[in-house]
Formats: C-alpha cells, structure tokens, sequence
C-alpha cells in the first residue's frame, strides 16, 4: 500500500520558528535508500547539506522509506541520495520535495520565504547534476584543474600559446555536454548555488566545485572557443553565480535579475518571481511588504502586483522586460504587466551586455500615475513600422529574413547587395548595409573593429558557410566572423527587423506588425513598440527595441528641429 505524504508523514510546523531536516541513512550503493524525518528549530539547527537538484520526470518515481513507510520520491532526487549517502555515517540533509509539505500552499508559502536562508546556512550545497551521457565526467574535473592552473586574470582564450594543449583539447566537448544539463535551465538552481557557502558539482563520480566550473566559463564566455566547443553562455550563471558577492552591485537591480533568469524554467508560473525573493536586492520589496511568497494568488495577481510596485519603486526600466505572444497581448491583463512566464528573448535590449544606450538624452520620467489599469506617460512618438521581417537564424543556412506581409524570404547576402543599390525608398542612413548589420547585433563589438567594407564582408563569410572572399579568408577573420554571429543570434533571436516610414532599421518584439510605432518612454533609455488603439494616445505595448540612430541621444535634435514631438500616453 503506497501513503500519501502529506496525510501521513509530515507533522505540522510552527512557522518561522521550526522546519524540517532529513537523516539519512548509511548504506551502500546497492542497498536501499532509508530516511527519518525531523523537525528542527532554527535557532538550535544542527549541521547540514542541502541538496541543488532538477526534479526531473515526475512519471519516474523511486520507492525509498522514510521513517519505516513506503514513499516516491523522483528518480533525480533518488540518485542525489544514493550519490552522497555514506556508507558508514549517518548524513543531515535538506531537499525540498521531501521536508516542504508540498500538498499544502500555506506551508510552501511560508517555507519559500526561508529558502535562501536555508541554502547559505548549510555547510555544503551539493548540485547534483546526474550521471553523464557520454561517460566522460573525469574528462570534465581534469580539464577545470588544468585551466585553473592557468593564470585566468592575465590570459584569455586567445593569449594562450598556440602550442599549448589547452587550445585544442577535446575535453572541451565534455564540458560543453556538461553546460547542456537540465540543470542549468532551472529557476530554482541560481539561488541554491549562488548562496551557497561551499556548491560541490556531483556529476557521475566527479565531483568539483560549481564556482571553479564558472570561472572557466566566464574566461571563455563569448570567445571563440566557446563556439568551436558547444559550450553555452549560461550567462544567468555567469553574473549571478555567487549572490553574496555581488549583493550591492550598484550595476544591478532586482529587475535586471528577474531579465535575465527569464529564459528559466519552473513548473510553477509563480517561482518566475518567488525563487529570485532571497537575493539581498530583493529585501526592500520584502520589508516593506510588497512582495510575499502566496501560492493561493494566481500568477496573473503576482505579476501585476509586481509589476506595480517595481514601477512604483524602482522606475520604468521594468517596463524593458515586457514580451507579449499574439495571445497575451489580447488577454485583460494590462499590457504593461511583465509577463515572467513569456520568455522568448535570450537577452534585453535595454542590457545587452557590455552596452550602454541614452535614447530619452538624459531626460527624466515624472512620477508615474495610475487610472485603474491605465499608466499614464510622456513619450516621443518616433516613426510607424512600414516593413516587418521575420528572422531566422541557423546554424546550417546562416541569417535570413522573411517579409511577414508578403512572405517573401531572403538570405542575409541578398538584403546586403538590395540595400546597395540605390532606389526611391527613405533612407535614413548614409552606409545602409552598415546600419543594417549594425542593427543586427544592437551596434555591438564586431562593428567597433572593423569598416563598413569589412563589416559586410565577414557577415557574408558566415552567409556562405564559412567560404569566406580570398582577400579575408585568415583565422582572424573566421574567429571575427563566428563572433559576429554569436552576437546577432543573441540578440535577434524571436525578434522582428522593422523598417520605418522614415528609413529606420530596428529590431522589434516578434508580433510587431505594420502600423505599430516607435516610441521613446522620456526616462527609459531605449524606445518602446506600441500598438495604437482606438483614441488617439492610447496604445499596448509591445515591448522594448532598438532603433538605429536614435539610441544616442539623437531624438534631442531632432525635438529641437520640430521633426518629433513629446506627447501623453496612456497604455492600458
């Protein structure tokens, strides 16, 4: 006969003063697993480790026995047990799918609130990863041991001497398996680690620590080795890895967070917002009572009264992280609200990494006003959306666009050589081809490199498959060229490139269609896509984009020659 946990085993807690611990059981490999359940104070805690886990398939359940009786528990919590447990000693330990009563919303409410306490008071974080695939785990402990030996502070990728066997070492691949792991998707994973005293990875029957394995990701993160090697960027791992370190970054705010943990994955719409509350930059929303963990809320209550309070509080950056389907933006729930359950974009915009923008030109926002589920603003209507294309972004075909009112596609080669040919169509741009390729990587590094003739040339070497002309075929040039790529694939990926009545290029939410508006938010320093609604100055929003030419400053000019003018707007 199985028991159901929450009617049988779990004795209620006294919140916040009580929670509970796991004992388990030694024993060998072979052998069964055996727990005991215990409710401790934590004043008096004793010593213990927490384990950081993917819940994994919940159709592949283990029988362990806990305090004498049958109960299922999910295979990859059943291999996390069964990789630490002694043979010899008994091991304290914290999981949450065993000692949060799960059936019960107010305890897990309750308990969520303490999660990152529990994580930075064990005395190890073990991050259990599973076994690997390819049977290669030591191949990854040895490779992150002979790169530390490297001075990482001093050399990148590229400095490494050509003759040294780190440049081409296959251990590489192992590693790019590794960063593969469904682990690394998982919402609730950051804080586990990043608050951890000490994360141990147990991969197989490796074992290394999860801080020495994203230091050799961060020195490898948007090189060319991470290409050659699969490696993924990871970049929520990359920047927050370690939360008590970077507590009072003041590049950072608990907005910039929630962004870039987006792409995450949980079973529960709300953990979009509660697996990030024990992060320090969330503790104003918390003291002053905006921000509680309430499983009994729908996910749509949670993230309107966020949403609200972060306007409130912190200002109208939040308003960058808006995405909206072609279903949502149809939906009752205002436009402005931050959908944390849409996720299509790998990276803001307003935060690219390394780039800075100032399309509001140092203007500031007034205090924002609310009217029911109305935001009132002031914006800068800059142009409508004459042309919208759809990209696509492979990495067989290279880079291709299709026209989404005529469904005509074309490779990124054509559009180069369309837009050197000269015709009746506005043009905002002196070198097109140039704003064009520009606008693909948001402006980014490859184009501080390289002239415009280059520029074009190394997007076209990657449109042909690396067949790159003679007179550019060197290492450097592929190395550029791979680089150039990983940049417009993070950054255009479920986007739209959008051309303006005006001549603009720009890149848009994925649902921007023709008729929609750019518009600069004053105080926000990229412009919006909005959809105009019925009365004049009334709009949804799309979300946030970038418009070539404009994200500098540019509109102060062009308020001053009368082509733009500063407006209300109200976006329901």
């Amino acid at each position: 006969m199985q028991y159901e946990p929450e009617q049988n085993f779990y004795r209620p807690l006294a919140p916040p003063h009580t929670f509970r611990l796991l004992v388990l059981d030694p024993g060998h490999v072979s052998q069964p697993v055996s727990i005991r359940l215990q409710v401790v104070e934590r004043a008096t805690r004793p010593a213990y480790d927490a384990i950081s886990y993917v819940w994994g398939d919940p159709g592949h359940k283990v029988t362990i026995a806990c305090d004498g009786r049958p109960f299922e528990i999910t295979f990859n919590l059943f291999w996390a047990l069964v990789r630490i447990r002694s043979v010899s000693q008994p091991k304290i330990l914290w999981a949450d799918a065993i000692c949060i009563n799960q059936s019960d919303l107010q305890e897990r409410s309750s308990e969520v609130t303490f999660m990152g306490s529990l994580y930075s008071n064990a005395s190890r974080v073990y991050i259990c990863m599973g076994d690997a695939d390819d049977g290669k785990e030591f191949q990854v402990q040895t490779v992150i041991n002979d790169a530390k030996a490297l001075d990482l502070g001093r050399h990148s990728p590229l400095s490494v001497p050509s003759h040294h066997s780190l440049r081409n070492d296959a251990r590489w691949y192992a590693l790019g398996t590794l960063t593969g792991n469904p682990w690394f998707t998982r919402a609730w994973v950051i804080q586990e680690a990043a608050l951890a005293k000490e994360p141990i990875v147990l991969y197989g029957r490796a074992e290394f620590g999860y801080r020495d394995l994203v230091n050799i990701l961060r020195w490898l993160n948007a090189s060319p080795w991470a290409i050659r090697f699969g490696l993924s960027s990871l970049f929520i791992h990359l920047d927050w890895a370690d939360w008590r370190l970077n507590a009072q970054n003041p590049a950072y705010t608990f907005v910039d967070l929630l962004s870039h943990a987006a792409l995450l994955s949980c079973s529960d719409p709300r953990d979009k917002v509660y697996a990030f509350l024990g992060h320090p930059l969330a503790y104003p929303l918390i003291s002053n009572n905006l921000v509680r963990p309430d499983y009994q809320k729908t996910p749509a209550q949670v993230y309107l009264e966020l949403s609200n309070a972060l306007i409130q509080h912190t200002g109208l950056r939040v308003l960058t992280t808006v995405e909206h389907t072609q279903s949502t933006i149809l939906e009752d729930l205002p436009s402005w609200v931050t959908r944390w359950d849409v996720s299509l974009v790998m990276n803001d915009i307003f935060k690219v990494p390394n780039t800075r923008f100032s399309a509001s030109a140092g203007r500031t926002a007034s205090a924002s006003v609310f009217a029911g589920n109305n935001l009132f603003l002031q914006g800068i209507i800059l142009d409508k959306v004459q042309h919208s294309y759809t990209i696509y972004i492979s990495e067989v075909s290279g880079i291709s666009f299709e026209n989404t009112s005529t469904g005509e596609r074309r490779g990124l080669k054509q559009v180069l050589e369309g837009l050197c040919k000269l015709d009746d169509s506005p043009r905002a741009y002196s070198a097109p081809e140039l704003a064009f390729c520009s606008t693909l990587c948001i402006g980014g590094s490859a184009f501080e490199r390289n002239s415009a003739r280059r520029a074009v040339s190394l997007a076209m070497m990657f449109e042909n498959r690396g067949q790159a002309p003679k007179d550019t075929c060197t290492q450097e040039n592929i190395d550029d060229a791979l680089v150039y790529f990983s940049e417009v694939k993070a950054v255009c990926m479920n986007r739209t490139v959008v051309v303006t009545d005006r001549g603009f290029y720009g890149l848009a939410p994925l649902l921007t269609a023709l008729g929609d508006v750019a518009c600069i938010i004053v105080g926000v320093d990229v412009p919006f896509i909005l959809r105009p609604h019925g009365d004049a100055g009334i709009f949804r929003l799309l979300g946030e984009s970038y418009i070539h030419g404009v994200m500098e400053g540019q509109v102060k000019e062009m308020l001053e020659r009368k082509e733009v003018f500063e407006q209300s707007v109200v976006i329901y």
